[in-house]
């Protein structure tokens, strides 16, 4: 008899712990746990199973409470997996201290993740009006001086977008900040990008590589209220140092806008005023001439003819001072460089970094990971220690297949030919490469390096096995 035919026959008559089949077979736990090993029970003990039907199971509290759960195969209740878990207690234990342990090491003295700091400001940002005197007073002569472009690029709506164009990232990239890492002062671009290594590719790849590093520091938030601008750095001092650049560069760019539209302004009215004085000149010259060529105007057409030369020389009196005043009003206009932020909170040196919650999270996700891991794996043990006989020789079975056909594999010529074939195939591209900043033979970077090492290494070992099935065939 095998010991699940004596399993199953106990368990009809409720007997399932294996303390409860000593008892109620007079025998010791140890011979039990020896038949179960062996799964195979004394014929001796058979003759026993007729005369235990009188069987009472001790109470609970008399049982051993270390006795092995039995997992059936169809149900199986809280009680054994938490018999499972007690059991295999010092796995879940070590496994979940390797596992947080190794991701406290990555975390703090491996990754490369620099902690962040973040200065802040609190700013308010009024819309300037776009109505000046000169265009109400142009609106009279059928001239409309707005500029819908100007007004445009210097609203409020659009300042998140500015901070982000390439025009902001150029002027902010060429001021120069000092940093504890470079230990002098350099400017932005090369803090962002080759630091104090001079520069190994084009100027356009590392303005374009620094645009993208500086808009994921800087974020402006506009909000009900006040808009916050965040800058995220290295280091604090440079987050404050930063986020002031910004504010100033930002201002200024902004008043440049603004003033677009003033110097447009200007340029006309500069250019009305020269048109203007030669169109005066001309009548003055033709007053001048008609009342020398007539000393004594008496006739009626001599009259109207000087009464309209001088309404002509009036009507452009009246345009050239006009347009004397506005080019006055728009130079005043023009040096009245009126701010439009407002600030509220100015940056100051961050005290903490921001990225270290995200270290701790990432131990806690790690810790939950790792005990989880190490409960399936109980579980997974468990199985495979008290499953029957035939699951267990299935196992064995799955297991020496895959060692099977992974040794088949490295004999097989086609798989290997075929490896091999496609390794040739990517062997021009791979050696070919050339990294975007190359370190080595004017060509790899290190990433680059390793892996076309790898895949010479492989390329070669493919070779030889191919090699020696073909000698061993021949």
């Amino acid at each position: 008899m095998t010991f699940i035919e004596l399993e199953n026959i106990m368990e009809a008559r409720g007997i399932t712990a294996l303390a409860d089949i000593a008892r109620a077979l007079d025998t010791t736990p140890q011979a039990v746990s020896n038949w179960k090993s062996r799964d195979q029970v004394p014929y001796h003990v058979v003759a026993k199973l007729n005369n235990i039907t009188d069987y009472t199971l001790p109470r609970s509290d008399e049982r051993s409470i270390y006795a092995t759960p039995v997992l059936k195969e169809d149900t199986i209740s809280l009680s054994d997996i938490l018999m499972i878990v007690a059991r295999q207690i010092k796995t879940i234990i070590v496994i979940s201290f390797v596992t947080v342990f190794l991701a406290f090491l990555y975390v703090q003295f491996i990754s490369k993740e620099d902690l962040l700091y973040i200065s802040s400001s609190k700013i308010l940002m009024s819309t300037p009006s776009s109505q000046s005197g000169l265009g109400g007073l142009a609106s009279q002569f059928g001239v409309n001086l707005n500029q819908p472009s100007a007004s445009e690029l210097s609203s409020v709506s659009l300042f998140p977008e500015l901070i982000n164009s390439r025009v902001f990232a150029e002027r902010i990239l060429k001021k120069s900040f000092f940093t504890k890492r470079f230990g002098k002062k350099l400017s932005l671009l090369a803090i962002l990008t080759h630091g104090l290594d001079p520069p190994k590719i084009g100027k356009d790849t590392l303005m374009h590589r620094a645009m993208i590093s500086f808009q994921g520091m800087v974020n402006l938030e506009v909000l009900s209220s006040y808009s916050l601008l965040e800058c995220e750095t290295f280091e604090p001092t440079f987050s404050r140092d930063l986020a002031n650049e910004v504010l100033i560069e930002f201002e200024q760019l902004n008043l440049t806008y603004r003033n677009r539209g003033v110097l447009d302004k200007r340029e006309f009215i500069l250019k009305r005023i020269s048109a203007v004085e030669d169109d005066l000149e001309n009548s003055e010259e033709t007053l001048k001439r008609f009342r020398e060529q007539n000393r004594q105007v008496n006739s009626p057409a001599l009259l109207l003819e000087e009464e309209r030369l001088l309404r002509d020389l009036d009507i452009q009196k009246g345009i050239y001072l006009t347009l004397k005043q506005q080019l006055e009003m728009t130079k005043i206009e023009e040096v009245q460089k009126t701010s439009i932020i407002q600030i509220l909170d100015y940056p100051q040196i961050p005290l903490d970094p921001s990225n270290r919650k995200n270290k701790i999270s990432i131990l806690l996700v790690v810790s939950i990971l790792g005990l989880g891991f190490g409960i399936a794996l109980s579980l997974l043990r468990e199985y495979i220690e008290h499953s029957n006989p035939e699951d267990r020789k299935k196992l064995r079975r799955v297991k020496n297949l895959i060692i099977k056909k992974l040794k088949t594999m490295l004999n097989d010529k086609r798989v290997i030919g075929i490896m091999f074939i496609m390794l040739i195939i990517g062997l021009p591209f791979f050696l070919s490469h050339e990294s975007q900043e190359p370190e080595f033979f004017g060509l790899y970077s290190k990433q680059a390096l390793i892996i076309n090492f790898l895949y010479l290494c492989t390329f070669v070992v493919s070779f030889i096995l191919l090699w020696s099935q073909y000698k061993r065939k021949n």
